[in-house]
């Protein structure tokens, strides 16, 4: 699974206060909008994270980057790329935790116990610090 991805996307103004921008990602044949630029590109973002994730929970290859050269502008469009992580995306969406078994040296657990450190948050900080992945 690729940790990070990047698609094109299309921006269009609307002229309308309330939903500002309509936002086109061609490679999902999908749209969002938002209320202002950046939040545009926020909603951007997300809709890329939830597609995506949605592909791979689904078993469906992601659909190949277009390049940015290769999507046609229509006038008073504004293309970009948008970046991004998906193994952070899926932290955010998933906050539940699971139970699992750690084998360890006899004599650490003692000292770990008597030391009164929790062993779930000292080896989820550790798995962060591991994977480079920071809060």
């Amino acid at each position: 699974m690729s940790d990070e991805v990047i698609y094109p996307v299309l921006l269009e103004k609307t002229g309308d206060r309330k939903i500002s921008y309509l936002v086109y990602v061609p490679d999902f044949d999908g749209m969002t909008q938002g209320k202002g630029l950046k939040d545009a590109l926020h909603m951007a973002e997300d809709y890329i994270s939830l597609a995506c994730v949605n592909y791979q929970d689904g078993g469906v290859k992601l659909p190949s980057s277009t390049p940015l050269e290769d999507v046609s502008l229509k006038e008073g469009q504004i293309k970009t790329l948008i970046m991004v992580d998906l193994i952070a995306y899926r932290a955010k969406l998933e906050r539940r935790t699971i139970r699992t078994s750690v084998t360890i040296p006899s004599w650490l657990n003692k000292a770990a116990r008597k030391a009164g450190i929790n062993y779930s948050a000292t080896l989820t900080e550790a798995l962060q610090e591991k994977l480079g992945y920071t809060r």
